[in-house]
């Protein structure tokens, strides 16, 4: 089964608790740009996600709507696939989206109460000189005694939206890191391993049925 490797789950702890810290600072980044929306989405976590009035299920629910409104989930699948999306047939295409999705929604969930104690800060916007729709949000992440994070997000436009297609903390990519790990196992198992191991992840990591909620 893939799992992630010890520098990328850094990178998704770091990542995550930017979306999820409070208080918000705001630096050189105007109101409607790719910092803006980054902000916004910070705040929509801390208002939503960390709602202790409501259950499990329910914050499963408001983190996919997130998450969907919020990633581009389609192209990232793309990237990650690399070769593999272009040979997949539409049906591979359609079982990896709904799995890719079902599998960061289960790694992210159990971080959701641990960062209320960082502060997220935008400290600068770029531009993209050749492609204007791609933005470079570049971010810090601080905590008391601890080192202080920089996380860079990598956000385009399209139809007027902005939605994030990678994560890059301290240097290390997360979409470069699950190409990497996913091209392995498809080259060893095929697209459709893949598929049935992240399946068997899902399966594995979901509470039992008859669980309550925390």
């Amino acid at each position: 089964m893939p799992h992630l490797r010890p520098i990328l789950k850094s990178v998704v702890f770091v990542a995550l608790a930017g979306l999820l810290a409070m208080p918000t600072q705001r630096a050189q980044a105007g109101p409607e740009d790719a910092g803006a929306f980054l902000v916004a989405l910070n705040k929509t976590a801390i208002e939503t996600l960390n709602d202790t009035t409501i259950g499990e299920d329910q914050r499963h629910k408001e983190f996919r709507k997130l998450a969907q409104k919020s990633f581009d989930v389609p192209r990232i699948s793309k990237f990650v696939l690399g070769i593999n999306w272009r040979r997949a047939t539409p049906a591979q295409r359609e079982e990896f989206l709904d799995v890719f999705e079902d599998v960061n929604l289960q790694r992210f969930m159990p971080l959701f109460t641990q960062y209320a104690d960082q502060i997220f800060t935008v400290t600068k916007v770029r531009q993209h000189k050749e492609k204007p729709r791609l933005y470079f949000v570049t971010s810090t992440i601080s905590r008391e005694e601890s080192p202080t994070a920089t996380v860079e997000w990598r956000v385009t436009k399209r139809d007027d939206e902005y939605k994030i297609l990678d994560v890059v903390a301290e240097g290390v990519s997360m979409a470069l890191t699950l190409r990497k790990e996913y091209g392995s196992v498809v080259k060893n198992s095929g697209l459709d391993g893949l598929i049935d191991q992240l399946r068997q992840k899902v399966k594995a990591d979901s509470p039992p049925a008859n669980s309550t909620p925390q």
